[in-house]
């Protein structure tokens, strides 16, 4: 990128500037993080009850990335393997199957479940067939508990991060988390992708915004720690009856991993959020509820997570109308609060230039 176009964030918080608006109103830079960033991230695909099927089709972040994959789990062995015949690139799975094989269906063309080729019709006579390009690639998969990811390439380090959850949340019932598709919902937000990270990775608007978990929590024990590609916020309670922690009256632990997953620990479960990039404006986010068996998500309060995100979401589309004014440029953090906001700039500028 020519030294004009390049974002720089000073290391030292107390003197950096933000993120400048023209990250958030011109296409290069979108472009250019989906394409040095979110192939190398880790998705969130789903826990291990999917691998009832022995064939599940999936897209590795649609609307941007939009590479088809297939999550294949066949005597004990578990792949991602791509969607894409490697004859004349014709889609091979459009459904959930048991199958054992994959066929594609346009010439017939067979892979079993590891990605290997089997056979294909009428290449009798060709020569040097088959070779390795005519098996499926392989993608990385990550298993953590009962949490399933995958990676295209290069995957980021997230093992820090992960490793802190089950230290940090000794007792906590990880295994006996249950996915609720009933609780689980799709948001549409006309923002900015980033505006949301950047909402979450702090808490200094949470008694301006969130009035009832202003309520519920002590925003002066507010924390926030870094891992490689990752962030971990929490906060000490207001009560007991919601504490996470045997031996701390924690309230909720936030954990952010770069560049777009949160995963949320309650007294109640798990909620994931998946903020995926559609286009430069325009972003989908995906909440999904994992209550701890027996159980359920906590709802109708002023502090639920429901109104917590109508909350959220009501705010970044006021940022992203003022990102856009020609009356706004860079701001500055608050050394004391935006911490995390800080971190995630500097992990964006290190891949824009």
């Amino acid at each position: 990128m020519n030294s004009h176009n390049a974002i720089s964030i000073d290391k030292d918080i107390s003197c950096a500037l933000t993120m400048p608006a023209k990250f958030y109103t011109e296409k290069k830079y979108f472009n250019r993080i989906i394409n040095n960033v979110f192939p190398r991230s880790w998705q969130f695909i789903s826990d291990k009850s999917i691998l009832k099927n022995n064939i599940h089709p999936f897209i590795f972040l649609k609307d941007t990335i939009n590479e088809p994959l297939i999550l294949t789990s066949y005597n004990n062995s578990v792949n991602i393997l791509s969607n894409v015949c490697t004859h004349r690139a014709s889609i091979l799975c459009d459904k959930n199957t048991n199958s054992s094989n994959i066929k594609c269906e346009y010439h017939g063309r067979l892979f079993d479940l590891k990605g290997e080729f089997i056979s294909a019709p009428g290449f009798k006579n060709v020569k040097n067939f088959p070779s390795n390009n005519d098996n499926l690639n392989i993608y990385h998969i990550k298993f953590w508990k009962n949490l399933i990811f995958c990676s295209l390439n290069n995957p980021i380090n997230i093992d820090d991060i992960l490793i802190d959850i089950e230290n940090r949340l000794k007792g906590y019932p990880l295994l006996d988390l249950q996915y609720n598709s009933t609780k689980s919902e799709t948001y549409y937000l006309k923002a900015h992708w980033a505006l949301y990270c950047e909402n979450y990775l702090e808490g200094l608007h949470i008694p301006f915004i969130h009035k009832g978990l202003n309520n519920e929590i002590n925003l002066n024990s507010y924390k926030t720690i870094f891992f490689e590609n990752g962030v971990l916020q929490y906060a000490m309670g207001k009560g007991e009856n919601n504490s996470i922690s045997s031996k701390e009256n924690i309230y909720a632990c936030y954990y952010w991993i770069y560049p777009n997953i949160m995963l949320n620990f309650y007294s109640w479960g798990l909620s994931i959020n998946i903020i995926e990039p559609i286009d430069l404006y325009n972003t989908r986010i995906k909440f999904i509820s994992f209550p701890i068996k027996g159980l359920s998500q906590v709802e109708k309060s002023d502090s639920s997570i429901t109104e917590v995100e109508k909350e959220d979401q009501n705010i970044i589309l006021k940022v992203q109308k003022g990102i856009a004014s020609t009356s706004y440029q860079r701001g500055r953090y608050s050394t004391e609060h935006e911490k995390g906001v800080h971190y995630f700039h500097r992990l964006l500028a290190e891949n824009l230039n």
